[in-house]
């Protein structure tokens, strides 16, 4: 079986722990004695019924008992979706697995009670290396961007998927299909993060459907929903997911990330994007990929930058078309579908079919925050050569 050893602090509230072995080791089925454990990083999303997310960020590693070969698992649940922040956690509590379980509990004691750093900031907390017997800084910092970036990585999907796959992903996700993502049971880091990647592409939307990056097997009757998902499933599984759905009549996306191919689709995911959004975008990936630094602050701002401008030209307009009803203000839809670019209406009609636009719509009434998109030329991103500057952009 599978048990919790301990917990920091102990749980205050629902207890989400039912739910967590199944999350920590979604493939306990596959995991077999004597097979060589790699360490990897993935994440997972529980998500109550009030709506309220909670992120799960997991770093599995060697079990320190000799006479097991099977896995660890460290993982952290927290309320705020932030990678980079939590890896450094997960990297130092890596290194300290290998000494003792005690130098682990020191670390995590003296870590617990920290703030989380605002956008930009940093933390220290004390911790003693084993080697010198001194007391250490660790510093724990926060990425500049700190709220809609800094849980993803945007340029792995430019390793795994060709642009275009990217591109008929991103319409998927816009237009709230069905979609799920496979690979194999080994690569659950992968599989974890081109589906986190993938769900905020769309931003200034959200994505408010089913969203599981990684699906357990004992949750595999989750691909029958008849609404919107985004899941992520072990190709190991895909037999028991092919039975789920032999009589399931809904359309699918599948896309398996071992072969690079869609398994299942609409058959239009190539003309979801008018033609000339279609070319603006495939010109401006293909010029980017040479020139990925492979630091996540600059990589993900320029990815990010590429689809919030077609993000503004679908929806950009929406502050001229506020009206308010019955004392609340809201977005007038019709004339707003009308007030688009030509080109773009049929696609904007469909979008404002959809759950993420509705929610957008009424967040921005009750917020009273009617300009979305008034950060939008001017995201820093970071750059070695100089500490910070201006990514900005002259939109047609």
């Amino acid at each position: 079986g599978i048990n919790a050893e301990y917990g920091y602090p102990k749980l205050s509230g629902p207890d989400p722990s039912p739910f967590l072995p199944l999350f920590c080791f979604p493939d306990v089925q596959r995991i077999k004695e004597g097979e060589l454990v790699l360490t990897s990083t993935y994440s997972f999303v529980l998500t109550a019924v009030t709506g309220e997310k909670q992120y799960g960020y997991c770093r599995r590693v060697k079990s320190r008992d000799k006479n097991s070969s099977l896995p660890q698992v460290y993982c952290v649940i927290t309320k705020l979706g932030s990678l980079e922040l939590y890896n450094v956690l997960l990297d130092k509590l890596s290194e300290l697995h290998s000494h003792s379980e005690a130098a682990v509990h020191g670390f995590l004691s003296a870590t617990i009670s920290l703030s989380i750093p605002a956008p930009g900031c940093k933390v220290r907390a004390k911790q003693l290396n084993h080697l010198t017997g001194r007391l250490e800084d660790v510093e724990i910092k926060r990425p500049l961007d700190g709220a809609r970036l800094e849980h993803v990585e945007l340029h792995k999907l430019l390793q795994w998927f060709t642009v275009q796959q990217v591109m008929e992903l991103f319409g998927s996700v816009l237009l709230e299909r069905r979609i799920l993502i496979s690979c194999s049971h080994h690569h659950l880091d992968k599989l974890s993060s081109c589906v986190a990647a993938l769900s905020t592409l769309i931003y200034p939307l959200k994505w408010e459907c089913i969203y599981i990056p990684i699906l357990p097997r004992q949750m595999i009757e989750a691909v029958t929903a008849p609404t919107p998902y985004l899941i992520g499933a072990m190709t190991e599984d895909m037999p028991a997911v092919q039975r789920e759905l032999e009589e399931d009549s809904e359309p699918l996306v599948h896309f398996d990330m071992d072969t690079s191919t869609f398994v299942r689709s609409y058959g239009d995911e190539g003309s979801l994007l008018p033609g000339k959004s279609s070319n603006m975008i495939r010109t401006e990936l293909l010029n980017l990929i040479p020139n990925l630094r492979h630091d996540p602050l600059y990589d993900n701002t320029a990815i990010s930058t590429i689809f919030l401008t077609l993000m503004y030209k679908l929806l950009g307009h929406y502050k001229d078309y506020m009206i308010e009803y019955q004392g609340v203000r809201e977005i007038d839809t019709e004339p707003f579908i009308r007030g688009a670019r030509r080109y773009l209406r049929p696609l904007v009609e469909r979008i404002t079919d959809t759950q993420s636009f509705g929610l957008f719509a009424i967040n921005i009434g009750e917020a009273g925050d009617y300009d979305q998109f008034k950060n939008f030329t001017e995201d820093k991103i970071a750059n070695r050569s100089q500490s910070v500057f201006k990514f900005k952009r002259t939109f047609s």
